[in-house]
């Protein structure tokens, strides 16, 4: 990881900075689209009360873009592809993923209006696309397999990671007793988690091919923690800078997340490696 980011030239890192910045900004400009409802579901926080929402969502943002530049500058160089389709693609992966994610379906959103249900996904969705363009455009190089895509399509390995995400959500909606609508809507909570676990694992098929990492357990665990867990982490704790949360709540949420999708990739690699070796004798 150390190699990796000393890779990173000054002049990159202030590329990346800019970047992160432009796409600050972009989101800054696509807020004031968002209506409100003026119905809160929590208590604000003590930032809102301090007055001091903006200030905090633009550093917040600022981070949140510029760290998943870094992710891209350390993946992209494996990744097939011209450079805008690179970006395009890192930044529709998390676009999806973030829109999954806010619709989760949670017993405050019932008091939510329907245009701003919709709105954040769609805003937080366009900016992340348009930081991908950007990354594409200024700071990933055009790849020698251009326009070919290398991608294991076997259901049996991917299936492990929605197999790991379903198994340890319902676990923490049944015993831990995380923050959900499991109670009362079960079904639709486990759709929710089952379609999550796909599209994390469709994000591992295309940003999996940039880890230079050979070994199954280190190759998870830089997935896990690198590309999806830092993502995920920056994304459920936004809702303390508005809101009064449970932090312990989180905290237990994106871990089991992050060790989820950890062993599903795990897993995933093994039998992947296994089938290989199995067909090679």
């Amino acid at each position: 990881m150390k190699s990796m980011l000393f890779e990173i030239n000054k002049k990159r890192w202030l590329t990346l900075f800019l970047v992160a910045l432009s796409a600050t900004i972009f989101r800054l400009i696509l807020q004031a689209f968002i209506p409100s409802s003026g119905s809160n579901p929590f208590p604000p926080s003590v930032i809102v009360k301090a007055g001091l929402l903006i200030p905090s969502f633009t550093i917040y943002a600022l981070i949140t873009y510029f760290l998943l530049a870094v992710v891209f500058v350390i993946i992209q160089g494996r990744l097939p592809g011209t450079k805008i389709k690179k970006g395009l693609m890192f930044g529709f992966l998390f676009c999806m993923m973030w829109c999954i994610y806010l619709f989760e379906p949670l017993p405050h959103v019932s008091s939510t209006s329907l245009t701003e249900l919709f709105a954040y996904p769609i805003v937080d969705g366009i900016s992340l696309v348009f930081l991908g363009l950007l990354l594409g455009k200024f700071v990933a190089v055009d790849s020698q397999l251009s326009g070919k895509v290398y991608i294991n399509l076997n259901i049996v390995p991917l299936m492990a990671i929605p197999v790991c995400f379903l198994v340890l959500r319902i676990f923490c909606y049944s015993i831990v007793h995380i923050y959900s609508s499991f109670t009362a809507n079960p079904l639709g909570t486990m759709i929710w988690a089952v379609a999550s676990g796909i599209w994390i694992g469709v994000l591992y098929l295309f940003l999996g091919q940039g880890i230079k990492i050979e070994s199954p357990m280190v190759k998870s665990l830089f997935f896990g923690i690198v590309i999806f867990g830092i993502n995920l982490f920056l994304f459920n704790f936004f809702i303390t800078l508005v809101f009064e949360s449970d932090i312990a709540d989180l905290v237990i949420r994106t871990m089991a997340d992050i060790i989820s999708v950890t062993i599903g990739v795990y897993i995933y690699e093994k039998v992947h490696f296994l089938m290989i070796l199995a067909h090679s004798k």
